[in-house]
């Protein structure tokens, strides 16, 4: 027989990073022996990457919403009850890593989790303008780029090892067959055994995985999802485009090593917009961009750039496609 109590606080307890080695095999058994339970933790799943970056705010007063139903639920069937008492326990523990890194502590209860979980989970956010390398406890790289934040376990666990990441980054990831990777997204995730790749995870951009070593496989995340989702494989110099607004999946040719050249200094742009372009120097400067002229924004453009300034950049643009710019302190400006 099923213990549902049990299972929903193991499970709670993984996602927030907080599940011994014995919780953690104790899970596994559990998954392994009742096949209906997986389909549960996927869902505990979902619900925890979508609470990950929320607001403080936006957490508690979906809490408050979940607990509430829970309530008026208490006469109805157990399977009924077990959806809202699985999404409550996902929300929960979501809130302790939302609090110890990204948004201020509300209450006197936040501020505990924050103590218990501050020693086994890191954050780093970049701004525009800045980047890093970060080594992590097994040795994997990662190069996280500019207005891009990551979150990881300063130890990860016996079975897998979990990072979650809003924005860009690229891994070198050690090889470890019994302990795959898997990088979280808003709208899906990655999964390698030891390769490197470049994931591209900015809000309201589509998803862009392209792989340079090995071979990955990308899940997306849909909305109301139904079942299994589906996985798609990806093999060096090939790059996965997904669009989570008309779920739109796209795989072509690319070039590892220019979907990576950011993390040595270099720029590289091929037939894309002068807008994309704006938003990736924008990125990379730290200066805000605007147009005063809607024209220049569809002028398309390639080029290649390493270790140019932003001044010698807009200098080169201009003379495959005739367009204006100044530059001030914090601000660049574009017109015809």
């Amino acid at each position: 027989m099923i213990n549902e109590e049990q299972f929903i606080s193991l499970a709670a307890r993984k996602l927030a990073g907080q599940a011994t080695a014995a919780e953690l095999q104790e899970l596994e058994d559990l998954l392994q022996q009742h096949e209906e339970l997986k389909a549960r933790y996927i869902l505990l799943q979902q619900y925890f990457t979508e609470s990950t970056y929320q607001s403080a705010t936006d957490t508690e007063q979906a809490l408050q919403r979940t607990w509430g139903k829970i309530s008026l639920q208490q006469e109805e069937t157990k399977s009924n009850r077990w959806k809202w008492i699985g999404a409550a326990a996902a929300v929960i523990a979501g809130i302790a890593i939302v609090a110890v890194f990204l948004w201020p502590v509300r209450t006197e209860e936040m501020k505990l989790a924050v103590l218990k979980d501050t020693a086994q989970w890191l954050n780093r956010q970049n701004g525009k303008g800045t980047r890093a390398v970060i080594e992590l406890g097994d040795g994997s790289k990662i190069w996280l780029n500019a207005d891009s934040r990551i979150s990881y376990p300063e130890v990860f666990g016996k079975h897998s090892r979990e990072v979650y990441l809003n924005g860009e980054a690229f891994f070198k990831v050690t090889g470890n067959p019994d302990r795959p990777f898997i990088v979280h997204l808003n709208n899906g995730m990655v999964k390698v055994l030891g390769t490197s790749f470049n994931v591209r995870a900015y809000d309201n951009e589509p998803v862009q995985t392209s792989v340079t070593t090995g071979k990955v496989a990308f899940i997306p995340r849909y909305e109301n999802e139904q079942g299994t989702p589906d996985t798609f494989y990806i093999t060096p110099d090939e790059k996965l485009i997904y669009k989570p607004t008309t779920h739109n999946i796209v795989k072509e040719a690319t070039s590892g090593e220019d979907d990576k050249a950011w993390t040595e200094g270099r720029l590289v742009f091929r037939d894309v917009s002068l807008e994309e372009i704006c938003l990736e120097l924008e990125r990379t400067f730290g200066k805000k961009i605007e147009f005063q002229s809607d024209k220049p924004r569809q002028y398309r453009m390639t080029g290649s750039f390493q270790n140019n300034n932003l001044q010698e950049i807009l200098y080169y643009l201009t003379k495959s496609k005739s367009f204006s710019y100044s530059i001030t302190d914090s601000t660049l400006l574009i017109s015809e």
